[in-house]
């Protein structure tokens, strides 16, 4: 009996069943963690162990662990445990109880059946071993602390002067003079709306260029004039008279002797008066073109650059007839000299001809120039 013991606790460890032929089958059963309020103990998950005597049936579990230790068949492991059994019968007939160590105790009782009491703490899986009771006391409730009732101290509201807009006041000031320290002169840039009239945007910037470059040109041309005038009178000549001086001391003679003096004696020039005029500088060509758009005739000009002198503007015209433009002219404007490839009378007919112009490259900023 010692020995089928040994060999159900081996076989349970890794089977949840193992069948005793002519006896019965003990079953493995798994209970989970408990908690016992009597002792206030937790009870870690355990595997019991029952028996059903209605099991029977030869598996061949626990005859093939037979044949395994004593190196038999699969008969003589069977005919070694009917012996066993049936040992055990006789004893639980008269004792009505058999012990199986590290397995259990099983009964028969009075109404001719089988009763099973597993070991206590016995070990069936090693998943489970390790594993003990512990006791863990419930925590005691803890008492609510009131709430401490705390007088309130009205607070005084203390209003501050807002100083921001004097902030302000400094900031514009500051940027004020910083404007006027830092602003660039601005030179005249006046654009006449009749020239800009038809302007495209390459137009627009090359009239207000040359409207800059035209009224510092004029500036200068006042003052060389004014400074002109200034050497001009400080070298004109001034009248200067000159008398006839006769001797203080003459006398009448007669008309032989005063013959003969007039022979010996020196004769004392005369001077006439006689006024010096100034010598009178040519003047100067006037720099302004004298070709002009008639307003009665072709008021509309087709202009396809500016120049800032009258000597560069010629030359680009003589250019302009050299290659074939027999129409091309100078047209002088505030200042300005204008080179017109071609002039109309009426609007239509210079837009018209303004679009086969803007065709070539070396024309295509031209623009249409409206006389007043």
């Amino acid at each position: 009996m010692i020995e089928l013991a040994k060999h159900i606790e081996v076989l349970l460890l890794e089977n949840d069943c193992v069948i005793v032929p002519g006896l019965g089958g003990f079953i493995a059963h798994y209970q989970s963690a408990t908690f016992r309020e009597e002792t206030e103990e937790f009870c870690p998950p355990s595997r019991t162990i029952g028996f059903n005597p209605q099991l029977v049936l030869n598996d061949g579990l626990l005859a093939q662990s037979y044949m395994q230790t004593y190196n038999t068949d699969f008969p003589d492991a069977t005919r070694r445990i009917e012996k066993t059994v049936a040992i055990m019968k006789e004893q639980l007939y008269q004792q009505g109880q058999v012990g199986l160590n590290n397995v259990g105790t099983l009964y028969y009782n009075m109404h001719g059946a089988y009763e099973f009491e597993p070991v206590k703490n016995g070990f069936f899986t090693p998943s489970f071993y390790g594993l003990s009771t512990f006791t863990l006391k419930p925590l005691s409730a803890e008492k609510a602390e009131e709430p401490k009732h705390l007088e309130l101290i009205p607070k005084i509201k203390t209003t501050k002067k807002s100083h921001k807009w004097i902030n302000n006041v400094a900031a514009i000031a500051a940027t004020i003079l910083l404007f006027f320290m830092l602003s660039t002169p601005v030179a005249n840039t006046y654009v006449d709306e009749a020239d800009c009239a038809s302007l495209g945007t390459s137009g627009l910037f090359e009239v207000i260029r040359n409207q800059s470059a035209a009224s510092k040109m004029m500036a200068n041309d006042k003052s060389q004039t004014a400074n002109a005038q200034k050497r001009q009178e400080s070298l004109k000549p001034k009248i200067v008279k000159i008398e006839k001086v006769a001797p203080a001391n003459a006398k009448e003679a007669p008309t032989a002797n005063a013959e003969q003096k007039a022979q010996k004696a020196p004769v004392a020039p005369t001077v006439e008066k006689k006024k010096v005029k100034p010598e009178q500088k040519e003047a100067k060509p006037d720099n302004k073109p004298s070709e002009k758009l008639a307003a009665s005739a072709n008021k509309y000009a087709i202009i396809i650059a500016s120049l800032n002198t009258l000597d560069d503007a010629k030359k680009e015209v003589s250019r302009l007839h050299q290659a074939g433009h027999a129409n091309a002219t100078l047209i002088e404007s505030q200042g300005r000299y204008r080179i017109a490839i071609a002039t109309y009378g009426n609007a239509s007919d210079a837009y018209n001809k303004l679009k086969e112009v803007r065709k070539n490259e070396r024309f295509a900023s031209a623009w249409v120039f409206t006389s007043k």
